[in-house]
C-alpha cells in the first residue's frame, strides 16, 4: 500500500496479472469457515485455507488495486479498489465475488475516489472508507440513498475502517499516528482513541477487540491498545523490515497480519506475540494489502 504516485507505476503489472490469472473450474467450492482471503495491490485476491494452503486466485473484470475486503451475511466477498492513475485507468469501485469466488459485479455508487476499506453492520448496512478526494465514509443501507460522512483526516481520508460492537462507533485510520473515531449513528466526530501518537506513524488496518481495545498496523510495528486507548503491546518480526498492512482476528486468540514490504503473512498469538504460522504469498514485494478470514 502506497500513496497515489506509486499506483501509476504498477498499472502494467496490474493489467498483466488480471489477464493471465484465472480460476480453476475444479476448485470452485464455497468459502469455508477459517478460509483466508488476501488482496494484492496488483488486483487479484488469493483464496487460502486456514493453514495457508492456496486454493486459487480470484480475478474479475474490474481493473483496480486490491485493498480492503469484507464478507456479507450470505458469504459474498467485497473488494475495494483504489484508483489507478488518478482514476483514469481503473479502480474507484467495490468489486463483488460470490461465495464460490466467482465475479458478481460491483457494489455501490457515488464514490469520489479511492474506496479503500469496507465493513458491514449487523443489519447488513455497508460502510466504505475512501482514501482519496473527500476521504468520506460512505453508508449504503438497503432502499436508501448513499450517505457521505466527512470524517476528520490525518493524511489519507478514511483509509481503513472497523465498526465497534455498538454499531455506531466507527474506528478508522488515515495513514497517520492515530486511531480516529466517528459516530455513524449521530454523524459526529469523536476524539482520537489513542492517548499518544502510535509508533511508526503510518496507521493502516485495525480491528476492534472484544475487550474494547484495538489492534492496529502502525508502520514498522503492530500495536495493541487497551479499552482506554493506552498502548499495551507491540508485535513485529525481529530482523525483518516491515510495513504492516492488513490484519485480521481469527477468533481463537490469534490474528493474521501481512507485511507489505516482504509479502510475508504471519499468524500471531494475541496474548504472547509468538508466531504460530507464516507463509509467503509467492508474489513480489509491495503486493500484500488486505487480509480477511471467513467467519
Amino acid at each position: 500500500m502506497t500513496p497515489t504516485a506509486f499506483r501509476s507505476r504498477i498499472l502494467l503489472t496490474c493489467i498483466g496479472l488480471l489477464l493471465v490469472s484465472s480460476a480453476s473450474p475444479s476448485a470452485q467450492i464455497s468459502f469455508g469457515r477459517g478460509d483466508l482471503l488476501i488482496s494484492l495491490e496488483t488486483g487479484p485476491v488469493q483464496w487460502r485455507l486456514a493453514d495457508g494452503t492456496l486454493v486459487r486466485v480470484l480475478t474479475g473484470p474490474d481493473i483496480g488495486t486490491g485493498e480492503g475486503m469484507a464478507f456479507d451475511a450470505a458469504g459474498n466477498l467485497y473488494v475495494t479498489r483504489w484508483c489507478i492513475g488518478m482514476c483514469v485507468y481503473g479502480g474507484n469501485s467495490v468489486e463483488v465475488f460470490s461465495n464460490m469466488g466467482l465475479p458478481a459485479g460491483t457494489f455501490g455508487s457515488g464514490y469520489d475516489c479511492s474506496p479503500h476499506a469496507i465493513v458491514f453492520d449487523r443489519a447488513g448496512t455497508a460502510y466504505v472508507g475512501q482514501a482519496g478526494c473527500s476521504g468520506a465514509i460512505m453508508k449504503f443501507a438497503a432502499g436508501q440513498a448513499p450517505v457521505a460522512y466527512h470524517v476528520a483526516p490525518d493524511n489519507q481520508g478514511s483509509f481503513w475502517i472497523d465498526l465497534a460492537p455498538d454499531n455506531c462507533t466507527m474506528y478508522y485510520t488515515s495513514w497517520g499516528p492515530n486511531v480516529k473515531r466517528f459516530n455513524v449513528c449521530l454523524g459526529t466526530q469523536r476524539p482520537d482513541f489513542n492517548v499518544v501518537g502510535l509508533p511508526g506513524g503510518a496507521t493502516q488496518d485495525l480491528r476492534v477487540l472484544p475487550d474494547g481495545g484495538v489492534i492496529v498496523s502502525s508502520g514498522e510495528v503492530i500495536v495493541r491498545l487497551n479499552a482506554a486507548g493506552v498502548q499495551t503491546q507491540t508485535y513485529q518480526i525481529p530482523g525483518e523490515t516491515s510495513l504492516w498492512s492488513g490484519l485480521e482476528l481469527v477468533g481463537d486468540g490469534t490474528f493474521w497480519a501481512g507485511n507489505y514490504l516482504s509479502s510475508n503473512v504471519y499468524r500471531f498469538d494475541l496474548a504472547t506475540g509468538a508466531v504460530r504460522a507464516s507463509f509467503n504469498t509467492g508474489t513480489p514485494a509491495h503486493t500484500v494489502v488486505g487480509i480477511r478470514v471467513k467467519k
